[in-house]
């Protein structure tokens, strides 16, 4: 049998603080030969493509919390591309978000304005201040400003306040995902929607039947774990507990990122009798 996983990064791969992923390196090294590690993350592309070559693999990815699709280059079939792929350096681009970015900036600027609502745009925020809340290392701060898709928010309001900026963001067609930092804003996609879609583009793309697996630790992480076969919650410190919907092949690790990750995909395999 083989697996798909599709996991979160911070918080869930990578510890919430310091984001080490430890001796994951060394177990991805063995999944990867027979199994695909797919992150899924609010992490942009620059981000999620460098971790990836730092674990050495060379799978598709989920951008921007399901803003969109990157697949490997010879990953797909070409015949079963068309006009919703795009050529993005060595990946192929399949985007569910449909409007750009400014349109967000602009609508989101206005109804700040009107509602005096207190939160900042992620581009309004000085290097200096991403540091202080992210807690990344400096150099890869450039990394996390290239967004393609979306406007993260950093919310200083009250959450009465969230309500009503929720409400006036569906009659411009948004919504939001509340992550572990920051808000981010949507146009409907999320990360399971983006996993659906990924499902129906490998279904044309072969023949080979796969578990799906999927672990995350927050509240934008909740729409991909309620959908894939094997769900694992990754204990956090910090954050609300987790409920889902599912109850059936349900995991909670006792430990937190990154040893929850390795200690829930132990469990999975070892459950399912696979080696790796």
């Amino acid at each position: 049998m083989k697996f798909l996983i599709f996991s979160d990064l911070d918080g869930t791969f990578m510890n919430h603080d310091n984001y080490c992923y430890g001796a994951l390196k060394i177990l991805v090294s063995k999944i990867k030969k027979n199994h695909q590690i797919i992150f899924n993350s609010s992490k942009t592309f620059s981000e999620i493509r460098k971790i990836n070559e730092d674990l050495d693999i060379n799978f598709p990815f989920i951008v921007e919390n399901g803003a969109c699709i990157f697949f490997p280059n010879n990953y797909l079939d070409l015949n079963l591309l068309n006009s919703n792929f795009h050529r993005h350096g060595d990946y192929f681009s399949y985007s569910l978000a449909k409007k750009k970015k400014s349109y967000w900036f602009e609508n989101l600027y206005e109804i700040r304005k009107k509602f005096h609502f207190d939160f900042l745009f992620f581009r309004e925020l000085s290097d200096k201040k991403i540091q202080h809340i992210t807690g990344l290392d400096p150099k890869k701060i450039n990394d996390t400003k290239k967004r393609l898709f979306s406007e993260p928010l950093l919310w200083n309001d009250t959450e009465k306040k969230l309500n009503i900026f929720e409400k006036e963001l569906k009659l411009i067609g948004g919504s939001i995902n509340i992550g572990g930092r920051f808000i981010h804003v949507t146009e409907g996609y999320d990360k399971g929607s983006a996993i659906t879609e990924f499902m129906k583009i490998i279904e044309k793309n072969n023949n080979e039947s796969f578990l799906s697996v999927s672990l995350g630790d927050s509240h934008n992480d909740l729409s991909m774990l309620e959908l894939t076969e094997y769900s694992c919650i990754i204990k956090s410190p910090k954050k609300k507990k987790l409920y889902l919907k599912k109850k059936k092949n349900l995991y909670h690790s006792n430990n937190v990122a990154p040893e929850g990750w390795g200690e829930s995909i132990k469990y999975i395999f070892n459950k399912e009798k696979v080696n790796f």
